[in-house]
């Protein structure tokens, strides 16, 4: 059996990243590298790390000026000496037995890369959830439904569910020899679903892989669970465009059907709402609301978000997002933000998120 380097990306972490580490330590399989990149925190993340990494020497602590998770995945991927390679969030945790399971079944199957699934954990109450629709499964030449669901995370349900999107880092087993060989890296220009096009690739690929519906992972929600948070961005048109690129790339060079596009429609409306969550809507933009009001009809008058407000399948969407389908639709901006803000304050009440 070979080598896994685990690879964490760490940016003010000190809250959770203690917990993360001292479950990858009680892994039942010990042949493993825990590289942990800190990118450029401003909390005690640094001083935790070098702690660890002066006790146990399977860790690997790496500081860097703050350059974002991509290249902060990317470092880890370059000094990785395993034979595969995993990736974990610096805010979750995982079970004791993730690694050997995994390597087991990577070794028992020769496949390319194992996937499994996981629990999304809020403060007050845990859910088992699939990564993947129809229970464990393997895919060589029919990877359909690991595109569309790296694309839009709830492509294919019956009705919209919590689920993040397939092509997340973690939960994964990946050869590094695949990676290698592809030149697979994170996409410096990303500030959302980075990883997403990461795993889009090494799906393309992969000659074989296996897919087990056991919850091994823990997703910790947090007040800022993804990488990028909720933090203000002043300009987000250039990197949210430049992942719907990257989408509409992928889409037309390996499979441009009909399947694929309504997917493709259904995340651009959901990057849509990250352009208002990040920016128009956000606290910090100082702008009058009329001028935001501006700024985003003249965003939903080009592509791809005019054809995408256009032709999205309602039926993909969860609540919020329909109805941001149907308002803006008709330029009822007001109206939107009206009960986008009122339903914020009813969620921030009722989920009971890590802090």
């Amino acid at each position: 059996m070979g080598k896994v380097s685990i690879i964490i990306p760490a940016y003010n972490a000190e809250r959770y990243i203690s917990n993360c580490i001292e479950s990858l330590l009680d892994q039942t399989y010990d042949d493993i590298e825990i590289i942990i990149v800190n990118d450029g925190s401003e909390d005690s993340t640094k001083d935790i790390v070098d702690k660890y990494a002066a006790v146990d020497k399977r860790i690997i602590a790496v500081h860097l000026e703050n350059g974002g998770v991509s290249t902060a995945r990317n470092k880890g991927l370059e000094i990785s000496s395993g034979s595969y390679v995993t990736f974990v969030d610096s805010d979750d945790w995982v079970e004791p037995d993730m690694l050997s399971f995994a390597v087991n079944k990577i070794e028992e199957t020769k496949a390319d890369i194992v996937i499994w699934s996981y629990f999304k954990n809020y403060i007050d109450k845990q859910l088992a959830l699939s990564l993947l629709p129809g229970g464990s499964q393997v895919f060589t030449n029919n990877k359909d439904i690991l595109f569309l669901r790296s694309i839009y995370q709830m492509y294919g349900e019956d009705r919209v569910r919590e689920s993040v999107s397939a092509g997340a880092v973690w939960c994964k087993l990946y050869k590094k020899e695949i990676l290698k060989e592809n030149n697979l890296k994170f996409n410096k220009g990303l500030i959302r679903a980075q990883d997403t096009i990461f795993s889009l690739n090494a799906f393309l690929h992969a000659s074989k892989i296996v897919y087990y519906d056991v919850n091994l992972y823990h997703y910790r929600i947090t007040n800022t669970s993804t990488c990028s948070g909720t933090r203000f961005i002043n300009n987000t048109e250039k990197p949210f465009n430049l992942l719907l690129d990257e989408f509409s790339n992928f889409i037309s060079t390996n499979n441009n059907t009909e399947p694929y596009q309504a997917a493709l429609y259904a995340r651009t409306i959901q990057v849509l709402m990250w352009h208002l969550k990040h920016n128009y809507f956000h606290s910090k933009n100082k702008k009058s609301f009329i001028q935001k009001r501006k700024e985003i009809l003249a965003l939903i008058g080009k592509e791809p978000y005019k054809t995408a407000l256009s032709d999205v399948e309602n039926k993909l969407l969860p609540k919020k997002e329909k109805l941001l389908t149907m308002l803006f639709r008709y330029k009822l901006i007001f109206t939107f933000y009206a009960i986008y803000s009122l339903h914020n304050k009813l969620s921030n009440t009722s989920e009971k998120k890590y802090k």
